[in-house]
């Protein structure tokens, strides 16, 4: 039989051989989630079509239906496989004894790299779920931060409940670590090298906690009508998400009509990448005044985590929206972006590796990852932790021991 080129063998009754059928996958329903989970964390759940993921799979829509009657159905259950998988992973650890710690970080950041090309899914996507699939996930992570923060306690028995679960939380962030970034290491080394930085923050001395500022005052407005809107912006789309704010939402926040909102912005997106610009510009200008301020490689640093702890501390909606939402904006915006994310890390990882001089340039870019993350994660807690313990504990990734 002659198939047409890019006919999928599961979709004809193409033979091998004379008189042997070609039987479609057993396992389709596993490619499917597979394709899936790869597709919702690097597009973003709304911008999936399930036509694409019925072509990464090479079945046609119909027979993608068959298994699925819909977006959110697929969405929901790749996402629950992805939670179950960690779940697994820390449930084939022994509870108990001095080793448990490790095994768990290593467990962890296995699952991770594992799934570092879906891992965006697990990490940002969930919030599309409805509450009952929501529990599922949750359920997985308040599994996983119980048992680290149990474990590290038996290690470190005077561990209060404030710094064992600032602790805990920022462990289990660096394990998770390498799936927010694609830098290239061999599976043993990041399974040797990220449980190692995880462990070193059992014995940070933190500062104490500090009460959180009291809301109210945050500084004054900005007037001008461009800065005014991208303000709102930012605001709406760190609350509601970028697909459910609307132009008129934006000028209604801003007190302006919609065209006033278009004199300034062609487009939503176009006022979402400005955001993400903000962001970026932010960062390398932190880099560069810490960098001035330094004569040394630790000093370059410690310099580079308080200004960017500060920042994130003082602009986590910000953040947050480039975290999120950087999958709406254009190919060539978020090509560009990413470019200069890679500058900014390699930036990090020079001077780590100029302090630690046994460390590669490679095991410094992972590291960097893991420290920018911990930021990242632990600037999501509510109530937020002090700037101080942040740090402390973001700069022992990064130095080490001697941090």
């Amino acid at each position: 039989m002659t198939v047409r080129p890019g006919t999928p063998p599961s979709e004809t009754s193409q033979t091998d051989a004379p008189g042997t059928r070609r039987r479609r996958p057993a396992d389709r329903r596993r490619l499917i989630v597979d394709a899936s989970a790869k597709a919702f964390s690097d597009g973003g759940y709304h911008a999936v079509r399930l036509e694409d993921i019925a072509d990464a799979v090479g079945i046609s829509a119909p027979a993608l239906y068959r298994h699925f009657p819909n977006k959110y159905a697929l969405f929901a259950e790749t996402t629950a496989v992805l939670a179950q998988s960690l779940r697994s992973a820390l449930d084939a650890v022994e509870t108990g004894g001095d080793d448990e710690l490790r095994s768990l970080l290593v467990a962890i950041t296995a699952a991770s790299f594992e799934n570092r090309r879906k891992g965006g899914l697990y990490r940002w996507e969930s919030r599309y779920l409805e509450p009952d699939d929501r529990a599922i996930v949750r359920d997985v992570v308040v599994h996983q931060h119980r048992r680290v923060r149990a474990a590290a306690r038996r290690l470190r028995p005077g561990l209060g409940d404030a710094d064992a679960n600032l602790i805990a939380a920022a462990m289990t962030s660096v394990a998770a670590s390498p799936t927010t970034h694609r830098a290239s290491l061999p599976a043993r080394e990041v399974t040797s090298l990220i449980p190692d930085a995880a462990m070193s923050l059992l014995d940070v001395d933190l500062p104490d906690p500090v009460e959180p500022v009291a809301s109210g005052v945050h500084g004054l407005a900005p007037a001008a009508k461009r800065e005014i809107i991208l303000t709102e912006a930012i605001n709406l789309f760190a609350a509601r998400g970028f697909r459910d704010v609307t132009i008129e939402d934006i000028a209604h926040a801003a007190d302006l009509p919609a065209s006033g909102v278009y004199r300034h912005f062609p487009s939503k997106v176009a006022i979402l990448e400005a955001a993400f610009w903000r962001a970026t510009d932010r960062v390398t200008s932190a880099i560069s005044d810490a960098l001035a301020n330094s004569t040394t490689p630790r000093e370059a640093i410690v310099g580079m985590v308080h200004r960017y702890v500060r920042l994130t501390c003082s602009t986590t909606d910000l953040i947050s929206v480039y975290e999120t939402e950087i999958g709406h904006a254009t190919p060539e915006a978020r090509n560009a972006l990413r470019n200069q994310q890679r500058i900014t890390v390699e930036e990090w990882a020079t001077w780590v590796s100029r302090e630690r001089e046994n460390l590669s340039i490679t095991h410094a870019r992972f590291l960097v990852h893991a420290a920018l993350n911990v930021v990242t994660d632990l600037t999501r807690l509510r109530p937020q932790p002090s700037p101080e313990r942040i740090e402390a504990l973001s700069t022992r990734i990064l130095l080490g021991e001697n941090g």
